[in-house]
């Protein structure tokens, strides 16, 4: 089932109104008393002074405090505003009602009436602070936007700015000086702006991140070169470490080697000479049982190499005695006591 659309109404069309609302305020001065302090007004306008809102709204409903006589003020033609004299700030509420034609809900709308500066302290004299010809202003901007708005009320909106409207913008005249001014040329000038301070913040930023990079990169620099410094501070130390260790151990080898060799020889020296300063070292046995019947030849001599080895005994042990049942030793059985070398 296909939906049916509405011939009455522009598909796929959206109609944008600006609105502008608000209060202003002047403070009396010696014209006040207790309970009115300052003459204020409250107001629905269009910021494009050209643009008649009266071809657009059937009427405005000021809902103001239920304090005053006739809280509720209801508006039926432009300027739509409601001018009081009060002591007290308050909020409002503001009810527009559109055209028949537009078959659009009521918008509503609430605004606080602020009668002193954000500056001044609740308990301070008004008149230390504040002057009758410079009021406080308080105003918003704002846009009602209508999607698929009717073909009629859409030809409404477009009638609405032709040209100079037919009223006065306010009743008040002390007010049309401080009506605020908007425009597109204020609005691009405020996007040029934030575009230049964007643009200047972009350029920031990146001017501190390629100082960061640099110094990452002298830091990571420095840290190669010191690593490298170190690694060649090591590797001598390590070769001549290397170097001296086989060197030493050489060296101590061939001195056990020649300690040996000159051992060696002088061992052979002292088995091949009769020197009796040979160092070669003898077995010295107990002495031997003399036959007492054996007869020694008198004019025999003794063996001079045996002589020598009997000489060149070092350590001298004790000489065990003959056992009781041995014969009586001649004297002459025995070799002449060794000669300590």
């Amino acid at each position: 089932m296909t939906a049916t659309t509405d011939p009455s109404r522009l598909e796929n069309t959206t109609a944008i109104l600006p609105i502008a609302y608000g209060s202003i305020a002047f403070y009396l001065g010696p014209q006040s008393d207790e309970y009115h302090t300052h003459k204020w007004t409250l107001y629905l306008r269009s910021p494009d002074p050209n643009f008649d809102l009266g071809k657009a709204i059937s009427k405005v409903v000021f809902q103001l405090h239920p304090s005053f006589s006739v809280p509720t003020r209801e508006l039926t033609e432009p300027p739509f505003e409601v001018t009081e004299s009060g002591w007290g700030e308050f909020e409002a509420s503001i009810r527009i009602v559109w055209r028949d034609e537009a078959e659009e809900r009521s918008t509503i709308l609430t605004h606080g009436i602020k009668l002193y500066p954000n500056r001044a302290a609740p308990s301070a004299d008004p008149a230390s602070y504040m002057n009758t010809t410079v009021p406080v202003v308080s105003e918003k901007y704002d846009e009602v936007v209508f999607t698929n708005p009717k073909l009629e009320f859409h030809s409404m909106l477009l009638s609405a700015d032709k040209g100079k409207i037919e009223y006065p913008l306010s009743k008040e005249e002390a007010n049309l000086e401080f009506f605020r001014i908007y425009g597109d040329e204020e609005d691009v000038q405020r996007m040029l702006a934030a575009k230049q301070f964007l643009d200047g913040e972009l350029r920031n930023v990146k001017d501190r991140l390629e100082k960061a990079d640099k110094e990452l990169e002298e830091i990571r620099t420095g840290l190669t070169l010191i690593k490298d410094a170190v690694g060649e501070s090591a590797k001598p130390a390590a070769t001549t470490t290397d170097a001296k260790t086989p060197a030493k151990a050489a060296d101590n080898k061939a001195m056990s080697a020649k300690t040996s060799e000159n051992k060696s020889e002088a061992k052979k020296k002292a088995s091949t000479s009769g020197e009796p300063g040979a160092t070669k070292k003898a077995k010295i046995e107990p002495a031997k049982k003399v036959d007492s019947t054996k007869k020694v030849d008198p004019t025999k001599k003794s063996d001079p190499a045996k002589s020598s080895n009997s000489n060149s005994i070092k350590k001298f042990e004790p000489v065990k005695s003959a056992s009781a049942t041995t014969a009586p030793q001649s004297t002459a059985a025995h070799s002449a006591p060794p000669k300590q070398s």
